[in-house]
């Protein structure tokens, strides 16, 4: 990897703020600021994206945090049964399993239009598997 890459990634914080949306990985405890967060939380945490789940049930238009949107990963759709983004309250689960057997998922956040690739076992074999 380019030197310049690897200094770039060294520096980079585990989360971004961006027009009042975050980006970060794994979850985050909303009751926190976000400097404060453990990066094992920002990296691993479901609970988040499983709170967002139960609160959406409830209260679809419940604001969590003080985000306008909430961009999260790690936890696939596929466990709920879809292989599209999902929007509960304000969070977005953008994991759509492409790690396991599902697909990867851009989207515009500006207009929430989104675009997927095929499954991964089309695009790079069965796991275990070499072409």
């Amino acid at each position: 990897m380019p030197t310049a890459h690897v200094a770039f990634l060294k520096q980079a914080k585990p989360w971004l703020v961006w027009d009042d949306r975050i980006f970060v990985h794994g979850g985050f405890d909303p009751r926190q600021p976000i400097e404060a967060q453990h990066v094992s939380a920002l990296v691993f945490d479901r609970e988040l994206m499983i709170y967002a789940y139960r609160l959406n049930a409830i209260s679809p238009e419940k604001q969590i945090s003080m985000y306008k949107e909430i961009y999260l990963g790690h936890t696939p759709t596929t466990s709920l049964g879809v292989s599209i983004p999902l929007k509960l309250c304000n969070v977005w689960a953008m994991d759509t399993g492409a790690g396991w057997q599902g697909k990867l998922t851009i989207m515009d956040v500006s207009t929430k239009e989104y675009w997927q690739s095929d499954p991964t076992p089309q695009l790079y074999g069965m796991p275990g598997r070499t072409r």
